[in-house]
This record gives structure tokens, C-alpha cells and sequence, in this order.
């Protein structure tokens, strides 16, 4: 259980939509138990509490689906290489100022308030930069290259992070790292500006920019990993 949130913080959610999909065709379009998987994840985001909900997406179609079933949307451009460039892009377009930037995936139609609030929690501290979760990393997904493995040192369920990487031969300070994000609006406009590098390239991990340039990402240990429609 994640303690009290002490500050009040301002959160937006913002969930990156690309229909493309290299792992499974048109994913977020699927139909889970009756609404297509963007429409489930979006309206559990609200239903959790959360009012600012925006879906970012340069698809016609979840743009078409997000408006007939009043889930803020926003058309972004489709020049961008990642979900985060989708996210600073919208973002960028609210008229109002955040502390708290989320970065929600659009394939995690099933998670509990106490993911996020975890996330958010992790703001209390004026330092942190970039929040993101981890959960316990299960024997046979050690050698599952899909799943990405975090090393942190934990205490109290939280710490920094050490590393990220998909192959390890040890579990030992490794945990399944579950791909959602917080940024403060300020450091997440530094990273969209950075060049990839080298390691991000290679490990095919985008959270590596970040950890490249000296940008420290604090994560939280919750007790199960959502269910999820493809790996992070």
C-alpha cells in the first residue's frame, strides 16, 4: 500500500496513441470485453479519478473513436519517433501548467489507482526528475528479452535507478519494469531535446537517453504488474 500523497500535486495524464503497431496490427484499436483497448485505458484513467485525460495520436481513427466517446484527444504529428515526443507535444497545446506530467501506455487497459498514486508519490521530493514503476521480476521472464529488467537498490520500496536492460544472467537487484512514466514538464522538455544515444540505440530503450545525460529516474516497487497487450 503507497502512503498518503502529502502535496497537492497538478496531474495531467497523457496517453500516447500510435495505431502502427511492429508487434501486433492496430492493438489499441482491439476490442477488450466490448470497447477497444485506447477507449478502455483512457476512461480508466477517469474513472480512477484523474479529470485531465488527453489521448495524443496521429490516427484518424482513435482520433474519430476518442471524440465519439468524449475522451479529450488531441491530433499529433506524425513526424514523431516516440510516444514521449507525442506526449511534450501535447502537452505543449494545454493552456494550463502541470507539476506532474504521466505518461500512460495505451496498451495497459487494467492498473489501480496505486500505480499511479506511487508514481506521484515519488514528486514529494522536490529532486526527483523522472518517476516510473517496477514490480517483481518472475523466474521464467529472466531470460525473456521482451520484458525489460530495472536494477535498483531499493529501500522501502523506492530508489534510483541503476540500469536498464533486457538480457541479465542474475536476478539479484533486477525487477520487471513497468513502462509508465512521470515528468516534471521542465525535464521533460529537456529530454525530447536530446539526442538519442548510443546506449539507447543499442539496447533499443528509450529511458537510456535519460540516464545518458544525468537525468535520474526514481522508481517505485508496487506488489503486481498490470496485465498488458504487448511488451514495453
Amino acid at each position: 500500500m503507497i502512503n498518503k500523497i502529502k502535496k497537492n500535486h497538478k496531474i495531467i495524464i497523457i496517453i500516447p496513441a500510435r495505431l502502427k503497431s511492429s508487434r501486433l496490427s492496430k492493438k489499441l484499436l482491439r476490442t477488450i470485453h466490448g470497447k477497444p483497448m485506447i477507449q478502455r485505458v483512457a476512461e480508466h484513467a477517469k474513472n480512477l479519478g484523474f479529470k485531465d485525460v488527453i489521448v495524443a495520436t496521429d490516427s484518424n481513427e482513435i482520433f474519430n473513436l476518442c471524440k465519439q466517446t468524449k475522451i479529450r484527444v488531441i491530433m499529433s504529428l506524425k513526424k514523431h519517433e516516440s510516444g514521449t515526443d507525442r506526449v511534450y507535444e501535447a502537452y505543449e497545446l494545454q493552456k494550463k501548467k502541470y507539476d506532474i506530467i504521466i505518461n500512460l501506455q495505451g496498451d495497459l487497459p487494467l492498473f489501480d489507482r496505486n500505480l499511479l498514486e506511487g508514481l506521484i508519490k515519488l514528486f514529494d521530493d522536490d529532486k526527483v526528475q523522472i518517476g516510473t514503476a517496477v514490480c517483481n521480476l518472475e523466474n521464467d521472464e529472466v531470460e525473456d528479452e521482451n520484458i525489460v529488467k530495472a536494477r535498483v537498490l531499493l529501500e522501502n520500496n523506492i530508489g534510483y535507478v541503476k540500469d536498464f536492460k533486457r538480457k541479465i544472467s542474475s536476478k539479484l537487484n533486477y525487477y520487471h519494469h513497468i513502462g509508465v512514466y512521470a515528468f516534471r514538464p521542465k525535464v521533460l522538455k529537456k529530454f525530447i531535446n536530446l539526442n538519442q544515444s548510443k546506449n539507447e540505440v543499442q539496447g533499443k530503450l528509450e529511458q537510456l537517453r535519460a540516464m545518458d545525460n544525468n537525468l535520474k529516474i526514481k522508481t517505485v516497487k508496487v506488489d503486481y504488474n498490470p496485465p498488458k497487450c504487448g511488451y514495453n
